[in-house]
C-alpha cells in the first residue's frame, strides 16, 4: 500500500488521483474534513486538547475502515502518520494535562501500529506549489504547513516507522514529474522486497 504524507494544501490528492489512473491502482480518499462536519466541528478552529483527540480518534477510524476496504495495493493521501502530526501540532507546554497525555500516547502508538501494518511505502510531500486556501479545510498558513512538514519528517525517519519511506524534493512541482518520482520509489521498494524474498528463499526458507 502507498501512502501519501504531507500539510494540507501540498497536492497529496492530485497527486494520488493522478498516480492511481495512471497505474490502475485504487485511490482511497480519506477526507477528515468530512469528518469535522460530521461532529459538528471545523478544521479552521483551534479545538481544547480532549476535543482534538475526539476529532483525531474519529479521522483515524474512519481512514481505517476505508484502508480495510482495500484487499490489495491502493494508493492514499492520507495516513495515521498525518493525524499524528497534526494532534502533535497542536501541543503546547501548557494544554495538555497528565491524563490528557496519557490518552495521546495510545493515540500516538495506535497511529504507527496501523501505519506500519498497512504501509509498504510512504512519500513525504512537501510544501513546494502555489498555496491556496479553501473552504472546509485547514487554515493555508505557510508557517503552519512548515511546522506540519518538520514534523512529518521526524515521524518518518524515527524508530517506530517500518515503512520504507521517502520525500518529495521541493523541486518537483509539476504533476507529471510527480508521478514519475512516486513510481519510481513505489518500482525501487517493490524491487527491494522481491530480492529480499528471493534471498530468504535461497536459506530454505518458505512463503505460502
Amino acid at each position: 500500500m502507498i501512502g501519501l504524507v504531507g500539510a494540507h494544501r501540498t497536492g497529496k490528492t492530485t497527486l494520488a488521483k493522478a498516480y492511481a489512473e495512471e497505474t490502475q491502482v485504487p485511490y482511497v480518499e480519506t477526507a477528515s474534513s468530512a469528518v469535522f462536519e460530521r461532529l459538528g466541528y471545523s478544521p479552521k478552529v483551534d479545538y481544547d486538547f480532549t476535543t482534538r483527540m475526539i476529532i483525531q480518534n474519529a479521522i483515524l477510524d474512519d481512514a481505517v475502515a476505508k484502508y480495510s476496504q482495500c484487499a490489495g495495493t491502493f494508493v492514499t493521501d492520507r495516513t495515521p502518520i498525518d493525524m499524528l502530526a497534526y494532534t502533535i501540532a497542536d501541543i503546547q507546554r501548557e494544554n495538555v494535562t497528565l491524563e490528557q497525555s496519557k490518552e495521546f500516547t495510545k493515540y500516538f502508538h495506535r497511529c504507527f501500529e496501523e501505519s506500519n501494518k498497512r504501509f509498504m511505502c510512504l512519500t513525504l510531500i512537501q510544501p513546494a506549489i502555489e498555496i491556496v486556501d479553501a473552504k472546509g479545510k485547514a487554515p493555508a498558513n505557510p508557517a503552519y504547513m512548515e511546522h506540519l512538514n518538520t514534523i512529518m519528517l521526524g515521524l518518518l525517519v524515527g524508530e517506530y516507522n517500518s515503512s520504507s519511506h521517502f520525500y518529495l524534493p521541493r523541486r518537483t512541482t509539476k504533476i507529471e514529474e510527480r508521478v514519475e518520482a512516486l513510481k519510481f520509489v513505489v518500482n525501487k521498494v517493490l524491487i527491494r522486497d522481491y530480492e529480499n524474498i528471493e534471498n530468504l528463499k535461497d536459506k530454505g526458507m518458505r512463503f505460502h
